[in-house]
């Protein structure tokens, strides 16, 4: 009957095992296609701004042409109508009509009004040089467009305005006369590159992701690292590549193809995607990178799904061992082999949840993704300009920054000392006019030996495209005092992480990481750590630069609080994982032997009415558990419970449940405790145990 019955059991328990196998491979594709689904649909959006705002760009000049081919305007309509064409578009930087010579007038040669719209001013482009003639450097807008006809010019710098420009050129034609049909002059629509900058922020990239978009010679036209635009392309970028897919990704784009890509990048050591595409008015390439992380959200639904099938797994074994049995009444050997299995399952179980939480990524680097790479940073500091413009404030002055840390070690639970060298790399023109320094807000109150002492000071001449800087070097030695969470002890991720910021705020610097100054900034590699660095009882298994902003609640006296909202912060983060052999040697030891022990007394006790060496045998391992726990609690100082604590909670309960037993096994007439010699709650013993555990385990991380 009872064969049957688990048979039965097994069939249904198998049926879930499959339901959840099949759930779990559902869940894995979906969330792959959501990642991609998220990405192609940015991408959709960026190449649709883009390709609106060229359309309209080519649709008015197209216009401006044809009405300047079909009439004769005098100079003062011609310099109204550009500057309202260049006011009804508002990413148009200017509109200018050049003219040949003696094109729009026989007294003048020359004519081309260019209307800037940044500047509020009409410019006479031919004062300053002969835009028609080919032999003069810088005028290939006007030329190329002349001789070749409609066309994107490639992108070049305006002193004037400190910006790269994009122009779209068309030829107008005379209409009438004996020049019909011959070129009369041409239409330049002037756009700045920062505006696709302003795009690709707008867009949701996740807080590490960027985007790139190039001309049709693949120069890049918007790129997160400034120095970039208009100066490198994807040529010279493919050369310095050591991401063979993103190389491939590149020439791709060259070639105007689309596609996507899935790697795991070497800066960073993430999965990263990389989508790219080409924007049909003016054949330029547009690429976007992900961090799949950022696109896919936390991983604790996966994990949750992963333990469910496992524990439904077991569950069937369980089922098919009792049915292997094939009995309705399991013997003495059987029960003791039915208790090892099912102590095992459960083992692995508790393991395998362990694994899981353990190789879980820490949530602060959740919250700060770490900052590895040119793009990303660029992507940062582009972001900060976008809110000071909007705020009508000066740009923050971006201040490389690195640090060197040779010496860690944990004072207590929540302070911990550093020792360390920090660089910093200022402008020139702005040394006398800033402060020079940084300050480290968590430097803790208490702190008896912490000070910041300037060792090296020098001035770095230009070298080739770099301008040069003041090179200044820190020592410093402090204690920082750090929020850490024990609660999932000893699963828990201690994350130190270590606040750089300027010393005014008033100076509009912006702290970030000085990655050139490193050979790896991928933060499995541990930038900016000593390779001696040694943390007692720890693995230091990642450090890496990340950047946050910050309000304060205060003015700080200054009468407002602008300068105080939104403060970028540099953060130099060092992640640590805790050594478990070492919490186990010292903490689960005392737990499994008194264990060991009381199920050794259950095995040797028999019928007596003597009650008082079982009393005093629970007494000693409780005793044993009690001073371990009291040490515990000494060294890590927290007011919440602690993960391992629920060992000794059920441990003590043990020793209340194994007592009671042997006393009623010893003293009375119990069917369930006579059975065998009371087999069945020694069968039960550790099962029971490993049971409480992977309860407590399952509602604390799950």
């Amino acid at each position: 009957m009872f064969k049957k019955i688990f048979a039965g059991l097994a069939l249904v328990v198998l049926t879930a095992v499959l339901f959840h196998s099949v759930a779990l491979y559902r869940f894995t594709q979906e969330r792959n296609a959501m990642v991609t689904t998220k990405a192609e649909q940015t991408m959709d959006s960026l190449k649709g701004q883009v390709d609106t705002i060229l359309r309209t760009i080519v649709a008015e000049a197209d216009r401006l042409a044809d009405d300047f081919g079909a009439n004769d305007y005098t100079q003062e309509q011609i310099e109204d109508i550009i500057q309202n064409s260049a006011l009804k578009i508002p990413q148009l930087q200017g509109v200018t009509a050049c003219f040949e010579p003696y094109a729009q007038s026989d007294d003048r040669r020359l004519y081309c009004p260019y209307y800037d719209k940044g500047l509020g001013k009409r410019i006479y482009l031919e004062q300053g040089y002969d835009y028609t003639d080919t032999e003069t450097p810088g005028t290939a807008w006007y030329t190329g467009v002349r001789d070749a006809g409609a066309k994107w010019v490639e992108p070049y710098f305006g002193t004037n305005i400190k910006d790269w420009f994009i122009d779209y050129g068309t030829p107008f034609y005379y209409s009438s006369g004996p020049k019909k049909g011959q070129v009369r002059g041409t239409i330049t629509m002037s756009f700045l590159t920062s505006g696709f900058k302003n795009m690709v922020l707008s867009l949701s990239l996740g807080k590490t992701g960027y985007g790139i978009i190039t001309s049709a010679n693949g120069t890049f036209l918007s790129h997160p690292v400034n120095d970039y635009v208009g100066t490198a392309s994807l040529d010279s970028i493919n050369k310095v590549q050591r991401q063979p897919e993103l190389k491939k990704a590149f020439n791709a784009i060259q070639a105007g193809e689309k596609g996507t890509v899935f790697f795991n990048q070497e800066e960073t050591g993430e999965d990263a995607l990389f989508i790219y595409d080409k924007i049909p008015t003016s054949d330029w390439g547009i690429g976007l990178l992900f961090y799949t992380r950022e696109l896919s959200g936390d991983i604790s639904d996966l994990n949750e799904r992963y333990i469910k099938l496992a524990l439904w797994i077991s569950l069937f074994l369980i089922m098919i061992i009792a049915v292997y049995f094939n009995k309705d009444h399991l013997d003495a050997g059987e029960i003791w082999q039915l208790s090892i299995l099912a102590t095992i399952l459960l083992i692995l179980n508790i393991v395998f949840i362990w694994y899981l939480q353990h190789a879980r990524m820490s949530n602060e680097e959740n919250l700060n993704p770490p900052v590895s790479d040119m793009g990303s940073l660029g992507n940062f500091v582009s972001q900060q300009h976008q809110r000071l413009e909007a705020l009508r404030l000066p740009k923050s002055i971006p201040i490389p920054t690195g640090i060197l840390v040779q010496r860690i070690a944990f004072q207590n639970s929540y302070n911990v000392n550093i020792s360390a060298t920090v660089w910093q790399k200022y402008p020139i023109d702005i040394i006398d006019k800033i402060q020079v320094g940084f300050t480290l807000p968590q430097t803790s109150p208490f702190a008896e030996a912490s000070y910041i002492e300037e060792i090296y000071r020098k001035i770095i001449p230009p070298q080739g495209s770099t301008a040069g800087y003041l090179l200044i070097g820190w020592e410093f030695r402090v204690t920082l005092q750090q929020y850490l969470d024990y609660q999932d002890f000893p699963f828990d991720k201690r994350h130190i992480s270590m606040d750089i910021v300027p010393i005014s705020a008033e100076d509009q610097l912006v702290f970030v990481p000085d990655l050139q100054s490193y050979e790896f900034t991928n933060p499995t590699k541990k930038p900016g750590l000593d390779k001696e660095v040694k943390v007692s009882g720890n693995i230091v298994t990642k450090s890496y630069f990340s950047l946050s902003r910050q309000s304060y609640d205060s003015d700080f006296g200054f009468g407002s609080k602008t300068l105080f909202e939104d403060v970028p912060v540099l953060h130099y983060n060092i992640d640590l994982r805790r050594i478990l052999l070492n919490v186990f040697v010292t903490y689960l030891i005392p737990i499994f032997v008194s264990l060991i022990m009381m199920f050794i007394l259950l095995l040797a006790a028999n019928k007596t009415k003597e009650r008082q060496g079982i009393i005093e045998g629970m007494a000693a391992f409780f005793f044993v558990l009690v001073f371990s726990h009291i040490d515990l609690r000494k060294e890590i100082i927290t007011a919440d419970l602690i993960f391992i604590e629920y060992f000794y909670f059920i441990t003590y309960f043990m020793i209340i449940l194994t007592t009671w037993n042997l006393i009623t096994y010893a003293k009375n007439k119990a069917p369930i405790f006579d059975y065998n010699d009371n087999q069945i709650f020694k069968a039960c013993f550790f099962p029971f145990f490993f049971l409480c555990m992977l309860i407590v385990t399952l509602s604390e991380f799950y």
